[in-house]
């Protein structure tokens, strides 16, 4: 994956049908606490353009040669940490994109080193709790995702702050 070459960027207006499309994927959906499925166009252009009024999320689209392939998160986990989130499109599974894309996220500048910084996902997502572990997140506790209605086994993990 080390000549994988991935860019974070801001969401815009024109990839909601490429949101659409990734997102849209019941077998993406259901390893997310927030996404719904379906997954609409409309629901895409939505999401999208709440970015713009939402200041307490901070998403961005990870781009692999060119192509929008995954987003990575993040937003306010009370009461003083961040909370960060991400998805891949499932095409793009297995190939190292989540944990690259997390870990340029880590070192951006968009969340302070001295701030703990708060994971959860579904028990069942190995893949994803690879990517936490690959970024240098612990596991901490057992817990429940709240889902369409849904208490979902789920495993939180954490980045300690670096001592300043």
């Amino acid at each position: 994956m080390s000549d994988v070459q991935l860019r974070l960027r801001e969401f815009r207006a024109e990839d909601a049908s490429r949101v659409a499309q990734l997102v849209g994927d019941k077998e993406l959906s259901k390893w997310t606490s927030s996404i719904p499925y379906p997954y609409s166009l409309e629901d895409a252009q939505v999401w999208i353009e709440s970015m713009k009024t939402d200041s307490s999320r901070s998403s961005y689209a990870v781009e692999w040669d060119g192509k929008l392939v995954a987003c990575v998160a993040h937003w306010p986990e009370e009461p003083d940490g961040i909370e960060v989130g991400y998805w891949v499109g499932r095409e793009y599974w297995g190939k190292g994109i989540g944990s690259k894309a997390l870990g340029l996220l880590l070192v951006s500048g968009h969340i302070s080193p001295e701030t703990d910084i708060y994971a959860k996902v579904m028990a069942a997502n190995i893949g994803s709790r690879r990517v936490l572990e690959k970024c240098g997140f612990s596991f901490y506790e057992n817990g429940r995702i709240h889902k369409a209605g849904n208490d979902l086994e789920a495993k939180f993990y954490i980045r300690r702050a670096r001592a300043s």
